[in-house]
């Protein structure tokens, strides 16, 4: 397979994991199309260790803090991006090219897009769970509810 085919897969694993927000809306998001990326999905989450995990969702949080969206709410130090780039591209190569090979090439070879994109998301969806199984990160989550007034929502239990 051409690198410039594992570029494009790099993508498509980047896409898929920085689309899955929360694990709620992950399974709606990234329904696998098909059981070959079903089964390239479960070896991606498999073979990955916890630590693996959460440098996945270290990449995501300063991917999606590089966006100029974010502007004024964090702040990405570029040397520590750069570094965990070059530990998710080592995690990346190692995943796609060793410990899910077969599985890889059946999606690759099918230049299944989308099968791809959604076995690269059930492993963002496995390290957004154990993010949120912090209870500081689920705390942080849930904080916005301090803001809500009950009586704005009334009607819902009516």
């Amino acid at each position: 397979m051409k690198f410039t085919a594992y570029l494009a897969a790099a993508g498509s694993l980047a896409c898929a994991s920085l689309a899955v927000a929360s694990p709620a809306s992950a399974q709606t998001m990234v329904a696998s199309p098909n059981p070959a990326s079903a089964r390239l999905g479960q070896c991606l989450v498999g073979n990955t260790t916890g630590n693996d995990r959460v440098l996945v969702a270290r990449w995501m949080a300063a991917s999606m803090a590089s966006s100029p969206m974010m502007q004024g709410l964090v702040s990405v130090d570029q040397a520590e991006k750069e570094r965990v780039d070059r530990f998710m591209a080592d995690l990346f190569t190692r995943l796609m090219a060793k410990d899910c090979l077969a599985e890889a090439k059946v999606v690759m070879q099918a230049r299944d897009q989308q099968g791809m994109q959604a076995a690269g998301g059930r492993l963002g969806e496995i390290a957004m769970q154990e993010l949120m199984m912090d209870p500081a990160a689920m705390a942080a989550l849930l904080a916005y509810v301090k803001h809500i007034d009950p009586a704005d929502l009334a009607e819902l239990g009516k």
